[in-house]
């Protein structure tokens, strides 16, 4: 909500805005459904990686400061425009984004996609743990029991890859890191949307933090800025473009509309996405156990979906349809 700063509380202005502004507190279908093509946009965002030859601080440091002018544009039209207080707002986001970026990408490239975000689909379990009594949110005794057994799928999903999946323990120890930054990441979103920082505003605050971090240590450290060519260019507007200012601008709207740990065991719904295009464009070979597993994991994502629409009573809200995306 432009205008209001992170410790000012929201103003409800006349009309269907006003009537959204006194119930963003409570949770909305389209929240939820933000949540799941969040879900597919991030999927993709492992195939992209793969298929470009670049360093990841390389790619990290192009794929920031791509996505800047986009996200400040659209904070702009959002009539949310991009201040310094919103940056500042940003600044534990965005250096925990820069992490989990830079190690994601590097675990894209040294172990199969497949035990890469599923090793990241530990997330959730971290994330309802911490979110209890930072944000006040409850899980169900169902709920917890569907999130052992989809923990327990993705497990499965890890142990079981063969050998021709390109799997490695280098590769999954830094997804391992990158799973503790990404869990950091989500929930200052979380906290710094409930305090009231416009969407767009804070993505593209991160986006900027995270290209000022990433570039000089991508000149030290990564392959020459001018390494991508050809098609690479191509995967990497659409990683800046698809994964990181769609993805992430519907992921930071919708942490003020959804319950945090539900929306993280939604986002496991990415292992499948991506495990299944590394099965198809990159050979990686995905075992029965695999696939049985990957499966479960999708119907345990659904149980749990299913369960927190019901808790609401029918009465899980849509959000105005005037509603300015990202401003809120």
């Amino acid at each position: 909500m432009h205008g209001v700063s992170a410790a000012t509380p929201a103003v409800p202005i006349p009309g269907a805005r006003a009537r959204f502004t006194e119930r963003v507190g409570g949770e909305s279908g389209v929240g939820y459904l933000a949540v799941l093509a969040v879900t597919f946009l991030w999927g993709l965002g492992p195939l992209f990686v793969r298929a470009i030859d670049a360093s990841p601080l390389t790619i990290a440091a192009w794929r920031n400061w791509l996505a800047v002018p986009v996200m400040v544009l659209v904070a702009y039209l959002a009539k949310a425009p991009l201040a310094w207080r919103w940056i500042k707002a940003a600044l534990a986001g965005g250096v925990a984004f820069t992490l989990a970026q830079t190690l994601g990408f590097a675990s894209f490239q040294e172990t199969s996609l497949a035990n890469a975000v599923l090793i990241g689909a530990i997330s959730p379990v971290m994330i309802a743990v911490i979110a209890v009594p930072m944000f006040g949110e409850r899980l169900s005794r169902a709920q917890i029991a569907l999130m052992v057994v989809t923990m327990a799928a993705v497990a499965v999903f890890v142990l079981s890859a063969g050998s021709t999946s390109g799997a490695s323990r280098k590769g999954d120890l830094l997804a391992v890191g990158s799973l503790l930054a990404q869990t950091a990441y989500l929930l200052s979103v979380k906290r710094a949307r409930v305090a009231g920082v416009p969407a767009a505003a804070y993505i593209a605050g991160v986006f900027i933090i995270g290209g000022t971090l990433i570039t000089p240590m991508a000149a030290l450290w990564g392959t020459s800025f001018t390494a991508i060519t050809g098609e690479e260019w191509g995967y990497l507007v659409a990683l800046a473009a698809v994964v990181g200012c769609a993805g992430h601008g519907l992921m930071t709207w919708a942490q003020k509309h959804v319950n945090v740990g539900i929306a993280s065991v939604i986002i496991l719904g990415t292992t499948v996405v991506t495990a299944v295009g590394g099965w198809i464009f990159f050979d990686q070979a995905l075992t029965g156990l695999q696939m049985l597993a990957g499966a479960v994991v999708l119907a345990t994502i659904g149980g749990i979906l299913a369960i927190q629409i019901r808790q609401q009573d029918d009465e899980i809200m849509l959000v105005d349809l005037a509603e300015p995306p990202f401003a809120d």
